[in-house]
């Protein structure tokens, strides 16, 4: 009876164990002022389909990697500018053609935080495309997508560096 108590004990200690390391969490992506700010001239939907792009960028960077269970990741989408007009921009704006080419990008920051509501890292990220010719041909929110992948891999990357720290 004995033996079967610590094979019992053993297991759930083993399981436990298993337990302890899960995938990061992403938290629903939250805005800044300054995108809040441009929702009515983007529209909503437009806001709904940075964070889905976003969302889906840092789940595909931090698949595979495991955390104590409750670590979360809190990101905010700051700004982020069109390569070519939204819907929205085009249904406002009088004239405005779907041809039309800007130079584009996106904000980002996030915070990596342990289940106790420590901070574990901060991330700060920037990037926008500097020349028209990088943008021709582009789709709407080709430069903020390539700046949600950026950041997303640099974030997978601190992550990475954490871990084999130790810390």
């Amino acid at each position: 009876m004995t033996r079967t108590i610590l094979a019992c004990l053993a297991a759930a200690a083993m399981s436990g164990a298993a337990l302890a390391d899960e995938p990061i969490d992403i938290a629903p992506i939250a805005f800044g002022d300054e995108l809040l700010e441009k929702a009515d001239e983007y529209g909503e939907r437009e806001l709904e389909r940075l964070a889905g792009y976003l969302t889906q960028d840092l789940e595909q960077a931090l698949r595979g990697i495991e955390m104590a269970d409750g670590t979360r990741l809190e990101v905010t989408l700051l700004d982020a500018e069109p390569n070519r007009p939204t819907f929205q921009q085009l249904r406002d704006r009088v004239g405005l053609s779907s041809q039309s080419i800007s130079l584009g990008g996106a904000d980002l920051e996030a915070v990596l935080v342990s289940a106790d509501g420590s901070v574990i890292e901060d991330f700060e990220y920037s990037w926008s495309s500097s020349s028209l010719r990088e943008v021709y041909g582009a789709s709407t929110w080709y430069d903020a997508r390539k700046a949600f992948d950026r950041f997303s891999r640099r974030v997978r990357g601190d992550v990475h560096d954490h871990l084999r720290a130790g810390s």
